[in-house]
């Protein structure tokens, strides 16, 4: 054969190899392909597995061949079965309260270890067996065996446990609620010397709850008990908080009792803001704390703000009624067969017509103070707490004239102290003035504002600006323009009642303006409408 004809043999045999190359390719691609297509039906018709809750080994055995026989119960939904355990899984390592699988021939054949998630109960008594008694957020109690990590624990009464579906093993402790966004324990640093203007109101309170710890033997001569509660009522921020803090302090700083006093602030809208049944046992569970913290003979102070919220009157159809279970577990807790010893509930309300009638009733929070709005004497010595004579003060003048102008401007019957005009029941229009809702907050921002003032004055001539009567004037201008704003905006019949005004007398509100009668006649008549 000539080297032509063998060079096109080679050529040929390179090209027929190549081709045989990617035939072989090919198979495999598809070989593989097949194989995925396979696995894919396989999975797509595997039957179903169900998950079951692992209570205890039932038998475990091996026959004469060496094949071990294992059964096991578990509670599948509400069923309580005794299935067979696949040969592959070791039957040692299933504890109870594991979560287990189980195939359509009900066959064992997997352990997946405890579940992390579940209804979650509160312990009511450890039984010493193994058993555990347990309620709901409904207080209704369900006996249950502890199981996985609790096994070799012993809980205690008010701890929380999950518990698997069918509500019969205790799995897992879980932490303490941290509810500390709800009550907050603290000794106040107030005290009455930081409260002005309410001389009268704070000598009742201290009779009320000072006189019981601070002359104990002086009660037990006279056969006299400390009230069980006191209610501070008014429109707000006139300082009924600040009270409260103030006799917790004066308790503390008096040496009453076996040690320093204790004050519990509890946020009363807070509480509604959990699910059903969480409300009572965090109602429960403040007073179980005050009582613990009284137990050594110290006074404690639970206090009780915007108590309107939490004790509702019931049948008024707020909340979703759920003022029907918290009033009577606040009564309960207040007249219950645990003695309130050294105890005092003091709440706090602007809204005392929404408070149930049980809980104002003489024996409960029988001491009720009204904490009102500032007259002009009440007003000047409020405004001298926070208007000082070490303050950078206009020259010529002191804290005390700084203060007498402020108040005499706040109380200035002027159209610029004109917030609106507001109508009674017999249709007669009555100005609204800044000195009609004044209140201690409201004077003390006034101050802030001057204080603002003077601070970005400073900063923009690289010097202390004095506090004087042009600052003061611009504050309550702009405390007058935010209040009108927010009256104008208000709900009128909402507005009236926290402010503590008949809205039964109070049919209408309007822009305080000087138009023409014809303007004002229009403007009548829009409000009637």
């Amino acid at each position: 054969m000539s080297d032509e004809g063998a060079q096109d043999l080679a050529a040929l045999a390179d090209r027929l190899q190549a081709r045989n190359h990617a035939l072989a390719q090919a198979l495999n691609r598809a070989g593989k392909e097949l194989a995925k297509a396979k696995a894919q039906l396989a999975q797509q018709t595997q039957p179903p597995l169900s998950f079951a809750t692992m209570v205890r080994v039932d038998r475990c055995s091996t026959d004469d061949q060496g094949v071990r026989h294992a059964s096991a119960e578990v509670i599948a939904g509400t069923r309580r079965l005794v299935v067979p355990v696949a040969a592959s899984l070791d039957p040692a390592r299933l504890a109870a309260g594991d979560t287990v699988m189980l195939n359509d021939a009900m066959v064992l054949v997997e352990g997946r270890g405890p579940d992390t998630a579940g209804p979650v109960r509160t312990v009511r008594q450890d039984l010493g067996d193994g058993r555990l008694i347990v309620v709901d957020a409904g207080d209704n109690p369900t006996l249950v065996r502890r199981a996985g990590a609790l096994a070799g624990a012993a809980p205690s009464r008010g701890d929380r446990v999950t518990v698997d579906p069918s509500g019969r093993l205790a799995l897992e402790a879980l932490p303490g609620e941290d509810d500390a966004d709800l009550v907050l324990e603290e000794t106040p640093d107030v005290t009455f010397a930081d409260i002005g203007g309410l001389d009268a109101e704070i000598g009742r309170i201290k009779d009320a709850v000072e006189l019981p710890f601070l002359h104990r033997d002086l009660f037990e001569r006279y056969g006299l008990a400390a009230p069980k509660g006191v209610l501070l009522y008014g429109p707000p921020g006139n300082g009924k908080t600040l009270i409260a803090k103030a006799v917790a302090h004066a308790l503390a700083a008096g040496g009453a009792g076996a040690g320093a006093g204790v004050f519990l602030s509890v946020k009363g809208p807070e509480l509604l803001n959990k699910f059903v049944g969480e409300s009572e046992r965090l109602v429960r569970q403040i007073f179980q704390r005050a009582r613990e913290r009284a137990a050594d003979g110290r006074p404690v102070i639970v206090f009780i703000d915007e108590m309107d919220s939490l004790l509702r009157t019931r049948g008024s159809g707020v909340s979703s009624d759920v003022e029907t279970t918290i009033v009577p577990q606040f009564l309960a807790e207040l007249d219950g067969v645990e003695r309130l010893d050294n105890v005092i509930v003091i709440g706090a309300s602007n809204r005392v017509d929404m408070i149930d009638p049980a809980v104002l009733r003489p024996g409960r929070l029988d001491v009720k103070i009204r904490i009102d709005r500032p007259d002009p004497a009440g007003a000047t010595a409020i405004v001298r707490h926070y208007l000082t004579d070490d303050l950078p003060l206009e020259r010529g003048l002191d804290a005390d004239a700084l203060a007498a102008v402020l108040v005499r401007d706040v109380f200035a019957r002027t159209p610029a102290r004109r917030l609106a005009e507001t109508r009674d029941g017999h249709g007669r229009w009555q100005p609204l003035y800044l000195a009609d809702v004044v209140s201690g907050a409201m004077l003390r921002n006034i101050v802030d504002r001057a204080k603002t003032g003077a601070v970005k004055a400073s900063i923009a001539s690289g010097a202390f600006v004095a506090i004087g009567v042009d600052l003061l004037a611009a504050a309550v201008g702009e405390e007058t323009r935010e209040t009108r704003d927010a009256v104008l905006d208000a709900d009128l019949e909402q507005w009236a009642r926290v402010n503590g005004m008949d809205p039964g007398c109070l049919t209408a509100i309007r822009p305080a303006a000087d138009e023409s009668p014809a303007v004002r006649e229009l403007m009548d008549q829009e409000a009637i409408r």
